[in-house]
């Protein structure tokens, strides 16, 4: 590891510092503008166009920390639970919010930037273990940090609302294109970095024959699968195949991988038991596990999602070939092992898609440099102009769909001045009164839209308000239908409520769109706080 960072000048180090600090302001921009554009009497959500529904449930996490509680629940839905789920990665970001009187909404970007810094000073240690030659590396980091694909050109064609996994990866999935998860969310940048320091970790190890980094990978991978099991499979599938393309390319079995393989899956145990004994111990969380699914879509929208990167990459692939060394090896191990595991059959596949673009975009280098190698060779007189042309088309081309995803967003802070990117204040003073005024076991009915909120804002616990995290969803969202939809039939919407420990019905203005029920004739609810939008009745 000293000679890695001896390996780096310090005009690198400026170049990667300046790259972040670029990253983290061209990311903020469109969270800037919601902010700064939103309207009288509206309060910015925070929330934009990749995975809407899930930036309430990362702010709830953050949100429960701040009053206290630093083991979680799932606060969508309204069976009961065991209170035993720690996540280590949002309980810190919890702490920071905590400590320094942040909104939750303040401390996920404050964390996102942070993080962003440190997948950049990661990744470059990665890509100097990598190549020796430090342009080889500058290359590499910008096209990791800046390279999507061309769903911007083929979405148009393919957008189907019924066919919601069939869509470029790169319009949606933010944990298929590097610059899509500096964008995101806090952590999946901390888990893709996790992914990458165990890799380099395990790569010096397997070299060096030293358990001290073998210990260490392991101390981060406990980490990282503590809070994003997902990774599992990535992290072990790679270097499993790795070692095993190593091992016949030398027909030689080599224990002191194996022992430093064993060493990391060691440390593997803990988080494994412990998410294994949730969900035998709180059904709510195995439901939830059950409900979260993830297929991967058709192996096109993968192509398109990763665009021109893929022919680079396979050049760079067929160069890397003739080359068998141990690095050139290990790249090829972690793209044809990683795009292996988008297709296996276990319910998280997309997830799976984490971190594979660093490889095609590293495969990707490869092909660029060797492109422009072969041109100026045989026709030096014409090469700057190939060369040009090259550089001019891989920076028009390459982070189109980025710049797409963020001009989304920007569209909608413009003209969706309204759900559920900007919600009224009335609506977050009803939900600050029941964060004040409310127990952590009251449960609030409401709207399928506004549940997602009232968690985020006030820490309690919703009857209907995620995907995933609902039990029985669409069970529930029926039966919000129907319990709005009409005035009558009382006792059993009164047998509802106490069957499912509601203490408390929200009423507001998505509430009255979907119907005639009238709370404020209803003997069984008692009103305790109303404002100019919102009525809260407690049951009685």
């Amino acid at each position: 590891m000293r000679e890695l960072f001896r390996s780096i000048t310090k005009k690198e180090w400026r170049l990667v510092l300046a790259l972040a600090a670029v990253i983290v302001i061209v990311t903020a921009v469109p969270y800037l503008y919601g902010y700064f554009s939103a309207p009288a009497g509206k309060v910015y959500t925070g929330i934009h166009y990749l995975t809407p529904g899930d930036t309430n449930v990362m702010l709830s996490n953050i949100e429960q920390v701040k009053q206290g509680h630093d083991i979680f629940i799932n606060p969508y839905t309204a069976e009961p639970q065991h209170r035993i789920y720690v996540n280590p990665f949002w309980l810190g970001v919890g702490w920071m919010a905590k400590i320094f009187q942040m909104s939750a909404l303040l401390a996920y970007h404050v964390a996102r930037s942070l993080l962003i810094f440190v997948f950049l000073f990661v990744v470059y240690l990665f890509l100097a273990y990598i190549f020796a030659d430090s342009k080889r590396r500058v290359w590499a980091i910008l096209v990791i940090c800046t390279a999507s694909g061309l769903g911007l050109f083929f979405n148009p064609f393919l957008f189907d609302v019924n066919r919601i996994y069939e869509h470029p990866t790169d319009t949606w999935v933010p944990e298929s294109v590097s610059f899509l998860t500096l964008y995101h969310s806090p952590h999946l940048i901390a888990s893709v970095t996790l992914i990458v320091l165990v890799f380099l970790l395990m790569l010096i190890a397997f070299d060096r024959n030293q358990y001290r980094y073998s210990i260490s990978a392991g101390i981060a991978g406990l980490f990282l699968l503590w809070f994003h099991p997902f990774n599992g499979p990535t992290i072990f599938g790679v270097l499993m195949t790795y070692m095993l393309l190593v091992f016949l390319r030398d027909r030689k079995l080599y224990w002191g991988y194996v022992r430093h393989y064993c060493i990391l899956a060691a440390f593997a145990i803990p988080p494994t038991v412990y998410m294994y004994y949730l969900s035998r111990t709180d059904w709510v969380i195995r439901k939830w596990n059950e409900q979260n699914l993830l297929p991967s879509p058709t192996v096109w929208m993968y192509l398109i999602g990763y665009g021109i990167l893929v022919p680079l990459a396979l050049y760079g692939l067929w160069i890397t070939l003739k080359d068998t060394k141990n690095k050139g090896i290990f790249l090829i191990s972690w793209l044809i092992t990683s795009s292996a595991l988008l297709y296996v059959p276990i319910y998280f596949q997309r997830r799976l898609s984490e971190g594979l673009h660093i490889p095609i975009a590293i495969l990707a280098t490869a092909g660029i440099i060797a492109l422009y190698e072969r041109w100026r060779e045989p026709s030096p007189s014409s090469w700057q102009i190939k060369a040009s042309v090259l550089v001019i088309s891989l920076v028009i081309f390459l982070p189109l769909s980025n710049f797409q995803i963020m001009g989304q967003d920007i569209f909608n802070y413009q003209t969706e001045k309204t759900y559920p990117y900007y919600v009224d204040r009335t609506e977050i003073e009803a939900m600050y009164w029941l964060k004040d005024n409310t127990t952590l076991d009251d449960v609030v009915f409401s709207t399928y839209e506004i549940g997602n909120f009232i968690p985020a804002y006030s820490g309690r616990i919703v009857w209907l308000g995620h995907g995933p995290q609902t039990i029985n969803l669409e069970e529930k969202f029926r039966t919000a239908q129907w319990f709005w939809r009409e005035d009558g039939e009382d006792g059993e919407k009164y047998d509802l409520l106490k069957a499912d420990r509601v203490t408390y019905v929200w009423y507001g203005e998505h509430e009255k769109l979907l119907g005639a029920y009238n709370p404020a004739t209803k003997p069984y609810l008692k009103k305790i706080f109303s404002n100019a939008d919102v009525t809260v009745y407690r049951v009685e």
